[in-house]
């Protein structure tokens, strides 16, 4: 396996309706809106937490745990633009959808029966504007609930 880096080899969508999460259709994804070129370099973060259980009795002194629940919460930093503000647009609070990650594959491709896809069930928070910056493009930040188990090994179907 050859490394890659993010920039250029990621690309982001929401979806409005996906029928199965596991296997999402080219067809779905493409319906979606493509959002990656709105996203800040640093502005995709998927849920990370990874909760441990203490599995310790007063006997022991060592301090063994097992893996407990998982999950977290999507934040989306975007850049703001003057014309139709698209990305702005695109969230509703409240509204539902998924936001779909796929890496390792240029961004210009289009999706593609057999890629590898991250696929979150999501309902969006109220857009907000971030803090002003000197030399800095105007941007947002919009929060995602996940809202059910993401599948985090989907396969695109034809």
């Amino acid at each position: 396996m050859s490394a890659y880096v993010h920039e250029g080899m990621t690309k982001v969508s929401w979806v409005a309706t996906i029928a199965s999460k596991a296997a999402p259709t080219a067809a779905e994804l493409t319906a979606g809106t493509d959002i990656t070129t709105y996203l800040t370099k640093d502005g995709l973060k998927v849920p990370q937490s990874q909760n441990m259980v203490d599995n310790t009795s007063l006997a022991e002194t060592f301090d063994a745990k097992v893996v407990g629940s998982w999950g977290g919460d999507i934040s989306l930093t975007m850049k703001r633009d003057n014309g139709a503000d698209t990305a702005w647009a695109l969230f509703d609070y409240a509204e539902t959808g998924y936001l779909v990650v796929r890496r390792g594959v240029t961004h210009a491709t289009a999706y593609a029966a057999a890629q590898k896809v991250e696929v979150y069930p999501a309902q969006s928070h109220q857009p907000v504007p971030n803090d002003t910056a000197a030399n800095a493009q105007a941007t947002f930040t919009v929060g995602l609930a996940v809202t059910s188990e993401p599948e985090l090994a989907a396969v695109v179907a034809a």
